[in-house]
């Protein structure tokens, strides 16, 4: 989920973002607001993961990938260590609001078997069991992902887990660079990007100056979970995520340093 699929703010009209691979395919993702609601944010994406997660257990169980997945409120609230407080149901109905008129549309393939789709994130439906229009903590939610993003996850290409400290972070950039880190890393113990790829990838409507200084700010604070950032500042800058645990083995060995930011990457 490395691609620039929700925005870091809802006021956000459209993101538009392509790529080229050396392998010759082409991602173009369109992504849209369709309504007064705004754009779909990062933190909204929540519900997305959460869906995904569910799925993907009842895949281990030796199941067939739901469909459909039904949660309750709370259930969501506390799988994202979020507050269970009133204006907490009030949030995640805002949150459903905002992916069900958020419109994706992705082209992905290379040369004429290339594909075309789109739809809205996600559908969804709310059996309300407590008297009120609001969102309840015991309500029934049921939610239906769009079948581009269920066929990924029902063919086993979103297998790594995200950590639990992720939900956590509340700052867009921060959550936006941990899951391009946590893709490209994956199994290994470090991997960089040039900051204006990283940039591009963001798919936001901030100044490149302003984005930059904010991924600094990022590496200074030392917040993400798994990964310590560096970065290396200059007319090329680059971005580099390093496993902590590698890291600190690096630190203890007196032979060894971790690889500079630009040695391997993007």
């Amino acid at each position: 989920m490395a691609h620039p699929f929700a925005a870091f703010s809802k006021s956000l009209d459209e993101i538009t973002y392509r790529r080229k691979y050396s392998d010759g395919r082409t991602v173009k993702l369109e992504v849209r607001a369709l309504s007064h609601y705004g754009m779909a944010t990062i933190h909204d994406f929540d519900v997305v993961l959460y869906v995904i997660s569910v799925i993907r257990e009842a895949m281990n169980r030796g199941d067939d990938p739901p469909r459909t997945v039904t949660f309750t409120p709370r259930q969501f609230l506390k799988w994202t260590d979020r507050s269970t407080g009133g204006r907490a149901y009030d949030n995640l109905y805002e949150s459903l609001e905002r992916l069900a008129s958020t419109s994706v549309k992705t082209t992905i393939g290379e040369g004429e078997s290339r594909r075309e789709n789109m739809e809205p994130w996600l559908a969804w439906s709310i059996e309300l069991r407590e008297d009120g229009e609001t969102l309840r903590r015991n309500d029934q939610v049921t939610v239906r992902i769009n079948s581009w993003l269920w066929k990924s996850v029902a063919e086993n290409e979103f297998v790594l887990a995200i950590d639990q400290e992720y939900f956590g972070l509340r700052s867009s950039y921060e959550r936006f660079l941990y899951r391009v880190f946590r893709k490209s890393v994956g199994q290994d113990n470090f991997w960089g990007w040039k900051m204006k790829a990283l940039y591009e990838k963001a798919g936001t409507d901030v100044r490149y100056s302003h984005f930059a200084y904010k991924v600094r700010q990022c590496a200074e604070k030392d917040n993400l979970p798994r990964y310590r950032l560096s970065v290396m500042e200059g007319e090329d800058e680059w971005v580099r995520a390093y496993d902590r645990d590698y890291w600190q083995k690096c630190l203890n060995d007196e032979l060894r340093a971790p690889p500079k930011p630009w040695e391997i990457g993007h």
